[in-house]
């Protein structure tokens, strides 16, 4: 008999709140940063918002349909062959006249006149001839007008109103850009000697190796089982996502202005920006830092079972089945049971004191080693020199 299948409960991978991540060095700093991503922007509310109803106002007021008759309703009379195999039309309205065409049965002709009681004159091709009243009859068709709606424009000062209202946006706008700038501007502006920057530049290098993998995860949940046969041979079940995104150097407000660049991931529900000393973490519209003396990032490499596409430098270090049996070969009874690579991939668990909780992978061995480990060394040099 086969054991019971077990699952372990859910292990969710994620920091805390983030009103608990700021540690107690930087609450004066995130709190300037959360109140001014919490102002609602002018530009937006009273700029933007306002221009979009003005266009669409615009395009309803100045805009009109109209129907125009593309064919009006006609009669049209026709002379209709009925007699079977068919019948001649004839130059002249007598039987001995020249024939000049075989007409078929069901075949119609434009009835010209219909007059003379044994004969019915009939066009075709430019022509002009005569059927035998007994050998077709008269049909009457009637055809539909044909209309179609057109747009025009109803209001004739629109070009003017719309000339007029753009200038005056356009006007607006820019006054509630500097409006908004002297609400939002945040400046963070840092002294750097020669060797500093050369410094700061192998930390946008090392950001820059780590961006390069040409796969990075987040973690989001695992969870333990037994189920090795269904699972290629793995005891834990990974949810993992791709990061949102990667920028060697993103703002992490509007009218935020600094002389550095500022690294950037986003990960499902929090974006990191590394600042020269803290990390700087946004949820949603509020902010908290950690300075690198309290945050920890721990690397290993992992075995990691890939039933995606394996990423141009993964590194496979072995080969599993889909589905496995006790001894660690294909279980055969199962079809379509096909090889999946196992790759070794590099782990990081980014940790702090305050609730930082996040754990992110890449496809490149040590992608992140270089800069986790720069990291590091400003946190033990913050350490020492008791930054507060």
């Amino acid at each position: 008999m086969l054991p019971a299948v077990s699952y372990s409960e859910v292990h969710n991978i994620t920091s805390a709140d983030i009103a608990q991540l700021t540690d107690t060095d930087s609450k004066a700093f995130v709190n300037e940063l959360t109140e001014k991503a919490s102002k609602a922007s002018y530009v937006r509310w009273f700029g933007v918002l306002p221009l979009v109803l003005f266009l669409l106002i615009m395009v309803i007021t100045t805009f009109s349909s109209r129907r125009v008759i593309l064919q009006p309703a006609t009669d049209s009379i026709f002379a209709k062959v009925n007699f079977y195999p068919g019948v001649n039309i004839r130059k002249e309205a007598n039987a001995k006249s020249l024939v000049l065409k075989t007409a078929v049965t069901n075949e119609r002709f434009q009835l010209l006149d219909s007059t003379q009681s044994k004969w019915l004159k009939v066009g075709f091709n430019d022509s002009i001839g005569y059927v035998a009243r007994r050998f077709a009859a008269i049909e009457h068709i009637h055809h539909e007008q044909v209309e179609s709606e057109e747009p025009y424009l109803s209001n004739a000062y629109a070009p003017y109103e719309f000339a007029g209202g753009t200038l005056l946006f356009i006007v607006l706008i820019r006054k509630l850009k500097k409006v908004d700038k002297r609400r939002f501007e945040m400046a963070l502006h840092y002294e750097m000697d020669e060797q500093f920057r050369q410094v700061y530049r192998q930390f946008n290098a090392h950001f820059t190796d780590f961006a390069g993998s040409a796969r990075i995860w987040q973690y989001v949940n695992a969870r333990q089982t037994n189920d090795y046969k269904r699972t290629g041979g793995a005891g834990k079940l990974i949810n993992r996502v791709a990061l949102r995104g990667i920028s060697a150097n993103q703002a992490p407000l509007s009218y935020f202005s600094t002389n550095i660049t500022i690294p950037c991931i986003k990960l499902s529900n929090l974006e990191f920006y590394f600042l020269p000393e803290r990390l700087l973490v946004k949820r949603g519209k509020t902010f908290a830092a950690i300075f690198y003396k309290n945050l920890r990032i721990d690397g290993f490499t992992t075995r990691f079972i890939e039933d995606e596409s394996v990423p141009r430098d993964a590194k496979i270090i072995d080969q599993t089945w889909r589905y496995v049996n006790k001894h660690g070969g294909p279980d055969r009874r199962f079809n379509n049971n096909r090889q999946i690579p196992v790759c070794a991939y590099s782990e990081y668990t980014l940790t702090s004191d305050s609730g930082i909780y996040e754990v992110i992978t890449t496809s490149k061995q040590g992608a992140m080693d270089a800069f986790a480990g720069f990291l590091g060394q400003i946190g033990k040099l913050q350490t020492r020199m008791a930054i507060s």
